[in-house]
């Protein structure tokens, strides 16, 4: 709205300067205003802000070669050009058209470094890192992660600061099966958080990594390998804790017979665990197998007997009657 007041200031003042002279000059003048308005026109009746940056630079090129007579037309004529690629670029966002705004904005920085406008220079540069990113949200969205990578680590290209992206390419190797990967740019986006003091993505970037671990722990638990999950578990208390992993510690402790461990690792479960009582059952279920290891009878039954919900109603019922055959 401010380019377009702007220009019809300047349109008053070059319709008033047709009767500055009538001499040969006063006419290639002449001309270099009915451009302008031209331009004009396109931007401001018909929204075709392109279209009126081509007869802004037609202008300037007769304003150059009217010579200084004419240098208050070319330097208006300059003014409009970045702002209307800014505004043009714009509505492509606007429209979801993220590729073409893109594209829009390389070009509007180019017009902005031609024409010297520092301002929309700048402002051009700084869109271009979130709708990389948001791009690559689209890739990613669809499974097309080669093309989400491309998207975000260009956006990084652009701000090495931006814990988003970073977060997005460990989303991405994380779904690739690339652990190291995932968890390296994981750690940079918690890093950079760190520093800007950004408690929530900070977080983000550490259940990613958290839960990650805990469900590679989860797999090695189903196969046995109890020394494997242990490693990732001790990977994942790297991250914070959570209700999930220190359930899986209970599990693996239970199996490896380090039962007081495992009755710490579930009760800490419990102090952390925010569902009811269904997301409750398998961590007191592992801490009454943990109690039962112990000979803690009666905490034992006590467990079990809150276990009793949904899948594990019977094999806490089991254990609470064949095994612990708690009164």
């Amino acid at each position: 709205m401010n380019v377009v007041k702007k220009s019809i200031v300047v349109l008053s003042a070059l319709l008033i300067s047709f009767s500055f002279s009538n001499n040969a000059l006063a006419q290639s003048r002449e001309d270099a205003i009915n451009k302008f308005n031209e331009g004009f026109a396109l931007f401001s009746e018909q929204g075709d802000n392109m279209a009126a940056i081509e007869k802004f630079k037609e202008t300037i090129a007769i304003a150059d070669e009217v010579g200084s007579e004419a240098n208050d037309i070319r330097e208006r004529a300059v003014g409009q050009i970045p702002r209307l690629a800014f505004m043009h670029a714009a509505q492509l966002v606007r429209e979801r058209k993220l590729a073409e705004s893109i594209d829009a904005f390389q070009e509007t920085i180019q017009l902005a470094e031609t024409y010297g406008d520092d301002q929309i220079l700048s402002r051009a540069r700084g869109n271009l890192p979130p709708l990389h990113l948001n791009l690559g949200n689209q890739y990613y969205r669809n499974e097309q992660n080669q093309q989400a990578l491309e998207q975000y680590n260009k956006a990084v290209e652009l701000n090495p600061s931006y814990v988003s992206a970073y977060y997005q390419i460990g989303l991405v190797y994380r779904r690739l099966g690339e652990l190291d990967e995932a968890l390296e740019n994981f750690d940079t986006s918690i890093d950079l958080a760190r520093e800007a003091g950004d408690q929530d993505n900070m977080e983000r970037s550490q259940r990613a990594a958290r839960d990650h671990l805990v469900y590679l722990a989860s797999e090695q638990i189903e196969e046995e390998f109890y020394s494997r999950a242990l490693d990732l578990l001790n990977r994942a208390a790297g991250y914070g804790e959570s209700a999930s992993m220190h359930y899986r510690f209970a599990e693996v402790y239970n199996n490896q017979r380090r039962y007081d461990d495992a009755r710490a690792s579930a009760e800490r479960a419990l102090e952390l665990e925010t569902g009811g009582r269904t997301d409750r059952a398998r961590i007191y279920f592992e801490l009454g197998l943990a109690h039962k290891g112990l000979d803690n009878t009666q905490a034992a039954c006590n467990a079990f007997r809150n276990a009793m919900v949904g899948d594990y109603r019977s094999p806490a019922e089991h254990e609470i009657e064949h095994e612990l055959n708690c009164n």
